[in-house]
């Protein structure tokens, strides 16, 4: 290798560990289908399957850390399944999590009517 050609490799490999940092402390939160969780996502996202049950993967490794499935438990919101990790506690002391992957169908939850109390307050804001 000529001193150009390593020079341009190191470069790149140094690019590459930086972006990997980046997606590692800021994970991206693709969506995807419910009916994609059943297919080879884990490896097309470049993770490593860790655990599954018959449903599928449960924890995956992405870019340095492990992601856990979870699944809301409110019909209100829709099925849907994601992957997430701890971020500690957040401002309010409440945890806060880092999402890498949701699977979902439809469109996202109507919202909800503001309370009299909350449309008050805008009244007055004006």
């Amino acid at each position: 290798m000529t001193d150009n050609t390593a020079d341009l490799a190191r470069a790149l490999k140094q690019i590459e560990v930086a972006t990997m940092a980046i997606a590692a402390s800021n994970p991206p939160n693709w969506k995807r289908p419910l009916s994609a969780y059943k297919n080879e996502w884990v490896a097309a996202i470049g993770a490593i399957e860790v655990a599954s049950d018959a449903a599928g993967p449960t924890v995956i490794w992405w870019m340095g850390h492990h992601y856990t499935r979870r699944s809301g438990s409110n019909p209100k919101f829709g099925a849907a399944i994601w992957f997430s990790r701890s971020a500690g506690k957040g401002e309010d002391g409440e945890a806060a999590y880092l999402r890498l992957i949701t699977f979902a169908d439809g469109p996202p939850p109507a919202a909800e009517p503001l309370p009299d109390y909350v449309v008050k307050a805008l009244d007055r804001s004006k």
